[in-house]
C-alpha cells in the first residue's frame, strides 16, 4: 500500500502506486540450498507469515510489487506534516486484537476512539437531542442486519432492513455509516457474512500510525521491494514465480495479495486455480474507503479538541471528518462506497475541493482561505490492491473458508480469508499465522 534496509524499514509517504515500476529491479540471485517458501506480498499477512516461517527455521523470500512494505497499512508522515494512515487506522475488536498487546509491549501509545461526533445542518451544529434519533437508527439498522445473520440468512444486508428503518428521515446518513463498515452499500454485502465478524471491544487509535506499527513489527523481515510477480507456475513439487528480475523457485508459496488482484487476473496461475478457488476470489471483492488529508494555516475548527464532523445530507455524498488530528491543524475526511469511487475518478484535486466545500458550509468561508495543502488516497486505482477491504457478496457466504485450504503447494493469506476479522489488519495478521502453520505442515508432509 524505495528500498528498505533489513534493519530498519519505514512506510514512506507520498509514493505513487506506480513507484515500483520506475525501474526494473536487479536480477534475482541464486541462493545456496533450496528455498523453502516464497511469499507474494509484503502487507500484514505476508509479513506475519515471513516472521513465523523464519522462526520455524525455513528459508523464506518475500517479494513485494510496491516500492515499500505494508500494503494497505500505510502511514504517511510527510505529505501534510503529521502522521496519518492512508489505509487502515483503527484497531477494531480491541479485546481480541493481537496488535493491541504488541503496541503496548513496544511502547506505542494507544488511545480509545472517544472523539465526540457532531452533525451540522448547514452552518448549524445540531444538538445531541436531535442527533440521538440518528444514533438510535444506526443501532436499529445494525441490529436488523445482525438478526438476519443470526438466522442464517445469506441475503443482501439491505434486505434485512425493515420498512420503518428504510423510511426514517435519518436513513441516508445511517446507510452511509453502514457503507463504511464494508466499503460498499448494504445492497451489496452479505448479512450472514457480517454477522460472523467478531465485534469485541472498543475501537482504538495509534497516534504514530497503524502502518508505523506494522513497519516496526516487520523491521527484521527481509523484503525484496519493486518485484511484482506476474505468473505462478505450480506443481505438487513446488512453485516457480516469474518476475521482471527473473524466476524464483520454492517448495511452497504463500499468496498474500488482495482478492481483487487474483480475481482480475493481475496474478496468473499455471495451471489455473481450481474453479471454486477462483470463484471465491470473485465472491470477495474489495470495497472502497478513500481519505483526504487537509492542512490549514491555523485552527479553523471549533475549539482545540479532536471531533468527528458530518453534514446532514440526503444525497449520500457526504464525508466524515476527523478534525485537529493529534492536536494539529490537519483534518482527515473519509468517503466510502460508490461515492468514494466517484470522487476518486474525479481526481485528487476534486476530492480536496469537495472536502473543503463541505467543511466551509459547516464552519464558514474563512476555512478555504486558511487552507494550506492536501493529499488524497486512490485505493481503487492502486494496481496492487484494487480497493480497500473485502466484503462478501450476498449469497456467497463460505467463500472465505474456501481460501483457507491449501491448493497443492499454494497457501492463501490476507484479510479476505479471515471470517471473524475480515477487512482488518488483525485479520491479515491472523491469516499470516494460519498460512505459516499450513506451510510447515505441507513441507513436513
Amino acid at each position: 500500500m524505495t528500498a528498505f534496509s533489513p534493519s530498519r524499514r519505514r512506510l514512506l509517504a507520498g509514493l505513487g502506486a506506480g513507484a515500483a515500476a520506475l525501474a526494473l529491479p536487479p536480477p534475482l540471485r541464486a541462493q545456496s540450498g533450496a528455498l523453502d517458501v516464497a511469499i507474494i506480498g509484503a502487507g500484514g499477512a505476508g509479513l506475519t507469515a515471513a516472521r513465523e516461517l523464519a522462526a520455524a527455521g525455513l528459508r523464506v523470500a518475500v517479494l513485494e510489487a510496491r516500492a515499500r512494505i505494508g500494503g494497505r497499512a500505510f502511514t504517511d508522515d510527510s505529505s501534510v506534516g503529521v502522521a496519518w494512515d492512508r489505509g487502515c487506522s483503527w484497531l477494531h475488536a480491541s479485546d481480541i486484537n493481537p496488535w493491541v498487546a504488541y503496541a503496548r509491549a513496544n511502547k506505542f501509545e494507544v488511545q480509545p476512539d472517544r472523539w465526540p461526533r457532531h452533525v451540522h445542518e448547514g452552518s448549524q451544529r445540531l444538538s445531541g437531542t436531535v442527533t440521538a434519533a440518528l444514533d438510535r437508527l444506526q443501532e436499529r439498522l445494525r441490529g436488523e442486519i445482525q438478526s438476519a445473520g443470526r438466522r442464517g440468512l445469506d441475503v443482501a444486508a439491505e434486505q434485512a432492513l425493515s420498512a420503518a428503518t428504510r423510511s426514517d428521515p435519518w436513513y441516508p446518513m445511517a446507510v452511509a455509516s453502514a457503507t463504511a463498515w464494508e466499503g460498499v452499500e448494504p445492497s451489496n454485502f452479505s448479512a450472514l457474512d457480517q454477522f460472523h465478524f467478531a465485534w469485541k471491544g472498543d475501537d482504538l487509535v495509534i497516534p504514530r500510525g497503524y502502518g508505523t506499527l506494522l513497519a516496526h513489527y516487520a523491521r527484521d523481515v527481509r523484503v525484496r521491494t519493486g518485484t511484482p510477480v506476474s505468473r505462478v507456475r505450480w506443481t505438487a513439487r513446488g512453485v516457480e514465480l516469474q518476475t521482471p528480475a527473473g524466476t524464483l523457485s520454492a517448495r511452497a508459496c504463500v499468496v498474500a495479495v488482495p482478492s481483487s488482484v487474483i480475481a482480475q487476473a493481475a496474478l496468473v496461475f499455471a495451471p489455473a486455480l481450481p474453479v471454486e478457488v477462483l470463484q471465491a476470489h470473485h465472491d470477495l471483492p474489495l470495497g472502497l474507503m478513500n481519505k483526504v488529508a487537509l492542512r490549514f494555516r491555523r485552527n479553523v475548527f471549533p475549539g482545540e479538541a479532536t471531533e468527528v464532523l458530518r453534514a446532514r445530507r440526503s444525497d449520500g455524498r457526504g464525508m466524515s471528518y476527523i478534525t485537529r488530528l493529534w492536536g494539529s491543524n490537519v483534518c482527515v475526511g473519509h468517503a466510502a462506497g460508490a461515492f468514494a469511487h466517484e470522487l476518486e475518478a474525479a481526481g485528487e484535486a476534486a476530492m480536496i475541493d469537495h472536502a473543503l466545500g463541505e467543511l466551509a458550509d459547516m464552519l464558514g468561508g474563512d476555512l478555504r482561505r486558511q487552507f494550506d495543502k492536501g493529499a488524497a488516497t486512490a485505493w481503487s486505482a492502486d494496481p496492487w490492491s484494487r480497493g480497500a477491504y473485502s466484503h462478501c457478496l450476498p449469497g456467497r457466504f463460505g467463500a472465505r473458508a474456501i481460501l483457507t485450504r491449501p491448493v497443492g503447494p499454494l497457501v492463501f493469506a490476507g484479510e479476505h480469508t479471515e471470517q471473524s476479522a475480515y477487512g482488518t489488519l488483525h485479520g491479515a495478521h491472523l491469516s499470516g499465522k494460519r498460512a505459516a502453520r499450513q506451510v510447515v505442515e505441507l513441507l513436513r508432509g
